[in-house]
């Protein structure tokens, strides 16, 4: 028979070595022990899926060792997961000001999450701090003249562009951002060749294949948008820009109610972005659940009070129920929060002359061809706009040329540039003048 020490003597000889120390450090290394015990916990619960109670857990072991930055950079992670990216933020900045040496990682992290919020300028911000501290890679480089072009700043990404494409002229993925560039500044046909040749070598580069979906989609091609998009599978296809882009493609197909299943997943994975619960609000709008769509508008400016597309969904439903001055409120709030959002504009310019104020329609649809967001439609209607205020001739007839190249025979186009060319000033008879004397 196995011979057991009784029960207190068995526990009298683990005490032993603890009761050698003094309370301080007895103190100590307990506190220690229950830090280590609380992580684990915390990275048990993320791994099963329940970022709140990991929060609680971290937060806990963050209380047990205040100085301790990897409680907090793991505390970021399950508010991320939870989908609270402020206080995810939060953590990630108390956690760099506790490690300034992880201070380039975990700024990256934080320009992840706003990007993830679609809080571009504020992930540019970050992003150029890194960038302007020479602390980013080459990946990052790209990110950052991706957001830029989005944000309409051409030339500025063309500059964030220059060390990868002096470095390494055959960059294939820089050459990818340099077509989305060139393809926002209204260079056509540069853009096109460049993706069509990069997708002929390499048929399975997910960023060129988007971006020419995005470029059939603005053309008018949704079926062929559709086409490149459903090569792009995996963790690419779940990213906000691309479910924002695929959800574009369906509603311009008229398929809204596939549309809003894309986006309802999207926003139950990122319910942070004000983005996508505005463009789940719209698609809802164009379903005809007005109501549904009003409360996803009021979620949106909750997160984030500046959602252009917000107020933008908000004047729809104000204009769908023929409340034109409210609609044009909204959409004006929708530009004073973002003075390119081509969307507002669309619908305004047609609001102003709807309502016989040619000049403010004229300088609405400008902006928006300007930006290269004009559909064939508006850069005709801006095209007739100039023939009826004799205005930009030239830039008109180019305008009209083009659809006319589209759509050879359209009565419409035709008879828009005959205006446009008898409208421009006739041409002065070169050669001698003579000038003939009077008779006296």
């Amino acid at each position: 028979m196995q011979f057991k020490l009784p029960r207190p003597l068995w526990a009298l000889a683990l005490l032993l070595p603890l009761a050698c120390k003094d309370p301080d450090t007895l103190s100590v290394q307990t506190q220690a022990q229950r830090f280590q015990a609380k992580l684990e916990e915390g990275r048990n619960q993320l791994a099963n899926g329940q970022p709140e109670q990991a929060a609680k857990a971290f937060s806990e072991a963050s209380g047990l060792q205040p100085d301790s930055a990897e409680a907090l950079l793991l505390l970021a992670e399950a508010r991320r997961r939870e989908g609270n990216s402020q206080a995810s933020i939060l953590a990630l900045k108390q956690a760099m000001s506790l490690n300034p040496a992880e201070a380039p990682v975990i700024k990256r992290r934080i320009a992840e999450s706003h990007e993830r919020d679609g809080r571009l300028s504020e992930a540019i911000a970050v992003l150029l701090e890194l960038r302007d501290a020479d602390e980013l890679g080459d990946v990052d480089i790209l990110k950052l003249a991706h957001l830029q072009t989005l944000e309409g700043q051409h030339q500025e990404a063309f500059q964030t562009l220059e060390r990868i494409q002096r470095e390494r002229p055959d960059d294939v993925d820089a050459k990818v951002v340099e077509a989305e560039i060139l393809l926002a500044k209204g260079d056509e046909v540069l853009a096109t060749k460049l993706m069509d040749r990069l997708l002929e070598e390499q048929p399975g580069l997910t960023a060129a294949r988007v971006l020419r979906a995005r470029y059939f989609l603005q053309s008018g091609y949704a079926e062929y948008a559709e086409q490149d998009l459903a090569q792009v599978q995996g963790e690419d296809a779940t990213q906000p820009e691309f479910v924002a882009l695929k959800a574009r493609v369906l509603s311009s197909l008229g398929r809204h109610a596939d549309a809003d299943v894309v986006l309802t997943g999207a926003v139950a994975r990122y319910p942070q972005n004000a983005d996508l619960l505005a463009r789940l609000a719209e698609t809802k709008l164009l379903q005809g659940q007005q109501t549904e769509a009003l409360s996803l508008v009021e979620r949106a400016l909750k997160v984030q009070p500046d959602t252009a597309r917000a107020f933008y969904v908000r004047a729809r439903a104000r204009e769908s129920q023929g409340d034109v001055r409210q609609a044009k409120e909204n959409y004006g709030y929708a530009l004073d929060a973002n003075p390119r959002f081509a969307p507002a504009l669309s619908r305004m310019w047609r609001l102003h002359q709807q309502d016989g104020e040619q000049d403010r329609a004229l300088i609405a649809v400008e902006r928006l061809v300007d930006l290269g967001e004009a559909s064939l439609e508006e850069k005709v209607a801006l095209a007739d706009l100039y023939a009826k205020t004799r205005t930009k001739l030239d830039r008109g007839l180019k305008l009209i040329g083009e659809a006319l190249k589209q759509d050879p025979a359209n009565p419409e186009f035709l008879d828009i540039q005959k205006e446009l060319k008898k409208a421009l000033p006739r041409k002065k008879a070169s050669g001698p003048v003579i000038i003939r004397g009077s008779r006296r």
